[in-house]
């Protein structure tokens, strides 16, 4: 198979593919790139190339997964600096020998790289007690659409000197330069953990739970609310309880030190007095449970046919309204998926493309009325280009457009990606 198909993106194939082992091959790639006046489109795995608009023009792939090496790691001090290329599950296996790790579970995770992380901002529900990998990034090397490379940050975890710009690379999708390394703080692996669930008849009846959770002094690793479809795809792949009458169910993972896990989970059962299923689950159940959660109601890249996946942020006390908004319409079969202490919820629907786009108009107005955003992730280039991708448009899109300019003054990198740029 010709190498260049692997990178298809929408029916459009680059013409050439570029695959740097080092980081000056990468940046020497990007000079070949500017003189020859090609667009260029930054890859990892692949597994979210669906985000964002497809783009306008596209010449050069470029493959960063052969930038795969960690630079250094300081196990006293909790920071390691690795390559972009470098894949999320075999940099936990190496930290683990540590008792440390990078907490982040985006989507995919067992095939995310580090610069695919960043690029696209993805989280997953460890983001309730240890944030994105915007908060863990303390230093970034990036490689500019003429090829120069230019660093910020460093390798401390307290570091205020100049301006801060590992941030500004954070989700913007690949646009404004290709991360070639990062640097992150680390944690330690918590002594223990346990995880419980909770079978709910209604949303409505899940909020006392999951407000609690907010409020609670030992920080919950995570709270996710699935509705059931959801859950019935988890209970597909594996052993988990059942009961027909429980519509919501909401996973509480706890970790720490013994008394801190105890503590939390006793709380979470007394915060549910409205649970129809309360269980603690088996620590193998629960370990295959998390590696799987995070990747549901987010659909693949490419996605099939007819679905349309979506991003809704609304307030923690909101998310009975966001549930019943999300399956308002009958002729949609969905899945969603929510951080219960954040008011994230994740969403995948299919159908027929009207039925789809009234769909995603419902919520985007849900979220506009309510204060909070929305973004479609994934899904026909039609439903893009007529909702847009993400709402509210914010005043700061003019300085990131100024952003773009100054970094990327030919719009060569990922055009057209964002929609405004």
């Amino acid at each position: 198979m010709d190498l260049t198909m692997r990178y298809t993106l929408n029916d459009s194939t680059p013409h050439i593919v570029r695959q740097p082992q080092t980081v000056e091959e990468a940046a020497e790639a990007l000079r070949e790139a500017a003189r020859s006046g090609w667009a260029v489109v930054p890859w990892g795995s692949g597994t979210h190339q669906g985000i964002g608009h497809t783009p306008a023009r596209y010449d050069l792939a470029l493959d960063l997964t052969r930038l795969s090496r960690v630079l250094r790691h300081r196990p006293a001090n909790l920071t390691i600096r690795v390559e972009a290329g470098i894949r999320l599950a075999e940099l936990n296996a190496m930290l683990a020998e540590h008792g440390q790790w990078l907490p982040l579970d985006p989507p995919f995770g067992d095939r995310a790289t580090i610069g695919g992380i960043l690029a696209t901002g993805l989280s997953g529900p460890l983001r309730a007690r240890y944030g994105s990998a915007r908060d863990l990034l303390i230093g970034i090397r990036v490689a500019l659409a003429d090829g120069t490379l230019i660093q910020g940050g460093g390798e401390v975890v307290k570091n205020v000197a100049g301006y801060d710009l590992p941030k500004l690379f954070h989700g913007a999708l690949g646009t404004l330069g290709v991360i070639v390394e990062a640097a992150f703080k680390l944690w330690p692996r918590p002594k223990a953990e346990a995880t419980w669930v909770f079978g709910f008849p209604r949303a409505e009846d899940a909020l006392s739970l999951t407000l609690s959770m907010l409020r609670h002094p030992g920080f919950p690793m995570a709270v996710e609310v699935l509705n059931a479809r959801a859950w019935e795809a988890l209970r597909a792949e594996m052993e988990l309880p059942a009961d027909p009458g429980a519509r919501v169910w909401v996973l509480v993972r706890a970790g720490g030190w013994p008394a801190q896990v105890e503590r939390i989970g006793r709380d979470a059962v007394a915060a549910s007095s409205g649970a129809r299923v309360k269980d603690r689950l088996p620590e193998e159940t629960a370990s295959t449970l998390w590696a799987r959660v995070s990747s549901v109601a987010i659909l693949p890249h490419p996605a099939p046919p007819g679905a349309l996946g979506v991003r809704l942020g609304l307030l923690p006390a909101q998310l009975a309204e966001g549930a019943a908004t999300l399956e308002a319409l009958e002729e949609i079969p969905v899945l969603w998926r929510a951080h219960g202490t954040l008011g994230l919820i994740y969403a995948e629907g299919r159908g027929p493309m009207e039925t789809l786009l009234r769909w995603a108009e419902n919520l985007r107005s849900l979220a506009l009325t309510r204060g909070g955003h929305f973004m479609i992730l994934a899904g026909p280039e039609s439903v893009k280009q007529a909702l847009g991708l993400w709402a509210p448009l914010r005043p700061e899109v003019e300085v990131m457009r100024r952003v773009k300019a100054q970094l990327d003054p030919e719009g060569r990198l990922n055009p057209g990606r964002l929609g405004w740029a």
